[in-house]
């Protein structure tokens, strides 16, 4: 699963969410420096929540929702400034 959104109005930033099931990483990136990094070979939460505070002048706030399918597949949300601007 991966996906890039935009945010920002004054100050843009790029945050890119990459996760692989088979291999269990998974990485955040905010304008190409990581912020979130992880590995599992086991034992997935089914729920993962992730809040970050991005921008120096204009702060967004992104809530990166990942939740896990019963067998194999993700569901995610992405919640900018507590407005869903994402889902799939």
């Amino acid at each position: 699963m991966k996906f890039k959104i935009e945010v920002g109005e004054s100050e843009k930033h790029v945050i890119e969410f990459s996760f692989s099931q088979l291999a269990g990483n998974l990485e955040i990136r905010v304008d190409d420096r990581p912020v979130v990094q992880s590995k599992r070979l086991m034992n997935e939460p089914v729920r993962e929540i992730f809040d970050l505070l991005v921008g120096e002048k204009e702060k967004v706030a992104v809530r990166i929702e990942k939740q896990r399918k019963p067998l194999i597949g993700h569901h995610r949300r992405v919640w900018i400034n507590n407005r869903l601007a994402q889902a799939a």
